[in-house]
C-alpha cells in the first residue's frame, strides 16, 4: 500500500513539475521581454527568479525520473525474487516427495530381501547407511544453496531499496533547497 502511495505520489509530482516547468518557462519569457521593453527592475527580478526556478524544477524533474526508474526496478526485481523463491520451493517439495517415494520403496525392498534371505543383511544395512548419508549430504548442500541464494537476493534488494530512497531523499532535499533559495533570492532582490 505504501509502495502504491509512493508510486501515485511520484506520478503526481512528475506531472505537476512538468506542468509548472512549462508555465514557468512561459512566465520567464514574458517577464524577460517585458523587462526588456519596459526596462523596469521589477520585471527583471521576476525574470531572474523564474529563470532560477525553472532551472531548479528541471533538475528536480530529472531526479524524480531517476527515482521513478529505481522504483520500477525494485518492483521488477521484487516480483522476480518472489517467482524464484516459489520456483525453488516447488523444486524443494517435488524433490522431497520423490525422496519419500524412494525411501518407501527402498525400505520395502530391504525388508523383502531381508525376509527372503538372511545372508545379505550386512550389504543391505551398508547400502541403507550410504543412501541415507548421500541424501543427508544432498539435503545439506541444497539447504546451504537455498540459504545463500536467499541472503544474496535479500542484500541485493536491500541495496536497491536504499539506493532508491537515497534518490528519493535527494529529490526532496533539492526541492526544499530550491524553494528556500528562490524565496530568499526573490526577497533580497526586492530591496
Amino acid at each position: 500500500m505504501s509502495c502504491l502511495f509512493f508510486l501515485c505520489f511520484f506520478h503526481f509530482s512528475f506531472f505537476f513539475f512538468l506542468f509548472s516547468f512549462f508555465f514557468l518557462s512561459i512566465f520567464f519569457f514574458l517577464s524577460f521581454f517585458l523587462s526588456f521593453y519596459l526596462c523596469h527592475s521589477l520585471f527583471l527580478y521576476l525574470s531572474i527568479f523564474f529563470f532560477f526556478l525553472s532551472f531548479y524544477l528541471s533538475f528536480f524533474l530529472f531526479l524524480s525520473l531517476i527515482s521513478f526508474f529505481y522504483l520500477f526496478l525494485s518492483f521488477f526485481f521484487l516480483s522476480f525474487s518472489f517467482f524464484l523463491s516459489f520456483f525453488f520451493l516447488s523444486i524443494f517439495f517435488i524433490h522431497y516427495f520423490f525422496f519419500f517415494l524412494y525411501f518407501t520403496f527402498f525400505f520395502l525392498s530391504f525388508f523383502l530381501s531381508f525376509s527372503l534371505s538372511h545372508f545379505f543383511w550386512f550389504e543391505a544395512i551398508l547400502s541403507l547407511f550410504l543412501s541415507f548419508f548421500f541424501h543427508f549430504s544432498f539435503f545439506l548442500s541444497f539447504s546451504f544453496f537455498f540459504l545463500s541464494f536467499f541472503f544474496l537476493s535479500f542484500f541485493f534488494f536491500l541495496s536497491i531499496f536504499f539506493i532508491h530512497y537515497f534518490f528519493f531523499f535527494l529529490y526532496f532535499s533539492s526541492f526544499f533547497l530550491s524553494f528556500f533559495l528562490s524565496f530568499f533570492l526573490s526577497f533580497f532582490l526586492s530591496f
